[in-house]
């Protein structure tokens, strides 16, 4: 931990040259609607949304990940959305534009807005399968206390309670590895190159293909590439198929299929200015949506 003698606000606004503020994540409501009205399946019964944040620090200098202290990747300020609702999840997106310093790194230093995205589970998460590895989890906990109790170990009564007072972040993290409804199924290009429109034409140019429905695949650009949504249920072939033939058109870092199901959220910003958006939008009708109003 840093130990600094001037007051967080003060320190942080002489390295950085920027008054504390509250984070920034809603960028265009609209777009947000959009991919709740046509990317986001209705929940079931069982079933709830995740959202989180994430913290990536290669926009950041070598000098400024020293003063962060911020490793390559750190999730936090995950959230559990119980409601089938579009202003719910609105409204949690919002709960994450906090005071800067009410998020702060191992330096103790609030996180920088440009290191910031907002991450959200494409895939609904199973809260009964989820609620029943909690209990497996906390039983075996509570059996490894009275273990450790019977047999005087010191050692295991201690490491028995730091799981105990860690047991609500662990369980989060339990839901966050439980998969419901599965709408979509998500190949990761990592661009190595600018993205220009004849770049994504050439990218569709490779879907179709494959799908005889322009809706049957959603383009998500981020920042640093596209995420390409593929209908599970209109999959009938192999992806492997599909990421030999992107990587022939493409110049990418890489072309993966993404498996945790997390995506940074449309209508949202990420590297600082850069809003996510859905690519083609026009490929979709009403009667694609999946949520109906």
């Amino acid at each position: 931990m840093l130990h600094i003698a001037l007051p967080i606000k003060l320190y942080y606004t002489q390295f950085t040259g920027i008054k504390m503020e509250n984070y920034r994540f809603l960028a265009d409501e609209d777009e947000l609607k959009f991919f709740w009205d046509y990317g986001l399946p209705p929940l079931k019964q069982n079933e709830i949304y995740f959202i989180s944040l994430s913290a990536r620090n290669k926009l950041l200098t070598e000098e400024e990940r020293l003063f962060y202290q911020l490793g390559r990747s750190e999730m936090f300020g995950k959230q559990q959305i119980r409601h089938d609702n579009f202003g719910v999840l609105l409204q949690h997106i919002k709960r994450f534009e906090c005071r800067r310093d009410a998020y702060l790194t191992k330096a103790g230093i609030p996180y920088p807005q440009k290191v910031l995205r907002v991450y959200l589970n494409l895939t609904p998460i199973d809260a009964y399968k989820a609620m029943k590895d909690q209990i497996n989890y906390l039983t075996e906990v509570l059996t490894s206390l009275t273990d450790s109790a019977l047999n005087n170990s010191k050692n295991g009564i201690d490491d028995s309670f730091y799981k105990v007072r860690k047991s609500f972040d662990t369980c989060q993290s339990l839901f966050a590895r439980n998969f419901g409804t599965k709408e979509w199924i998500d190949i990761d290009i990592d661009l190595n190159e600018d993205y220009s429109e004849k770049l994504f034409c050439d990218i569709k140019t490779v879907f179709k293909e494959y799908f005889s429905e322009n809706s049957d695949v959603m383009f998500i650009r981020t920042s640093g590439g596209i995420h390409c949504l593929i209908r599970k249920n209109k999959l009938k072939t192999n992806p492997d198929d599909i990421y030999k033939k992107l990587s022939h058109i493409v110049k990418a870092k890489e072309i993966v299929r993404n498996t945790n199901e997390m995506i940074p959220c449309p209508g949202t910003y990420m590297d600082e200015d850069f809003i996510v958006r859905v690519l083609n939008k026009n490929d979709f009708s009403e009667e694609d949506k999946l949520h109906k109003d």
